[in-house]
């Protein structure tokens, strides 16, 4: 017999009270179980409380390119900028292009 206390219900409750530790395979949904294979069970039942129902999208790149522009401009050496373009996943190119959008923009100010 199961035993959830109803007045208490939470992910992890249902968790333990489900007997799901060492049977994940069996009983997670497979994006779940990806999920807690990869990051453990803790984070993955947070991800679940907090974002269920909800598509996740997960951006190419983990850092915004005007934050990458700005650690580049600190550097005059374009094999350095090239570093840290490639460093954050954008070209050198891309990050100059900016910083010359930039430039242009404050002159016209």
């Amino acid at each position: 017999m199961i035993d959830i206390d109803f007045d208490n219900l939470n992910e992890e409750a249902v968790y333990k009270a489900f007997h799901i530790d060492g049977n994940e395979s069996e009983a997670l949904n497979d994006s779940y179980l990806e999920l807690f294979e990869l990051i453990g069970r803790d984070a993955m039942l947070k991800l679940f409380k907090y974002f269920r129902g909800d598509k996740i999208d997960c951006p190419m790149r983990l850092y915004r390119a005007e934050y990458i522009a700005d650690l580049a401009r600190q550097t005059t050496d374009r094999r350095e900028r090239a570093k840290i373009a490639r460093a954050g996943g954008y070209t050198v190119k891309f990050i100059e292009g900016m910083l010359s959008k930039r430039r242009k923009e404050n002159e016209i100010e």
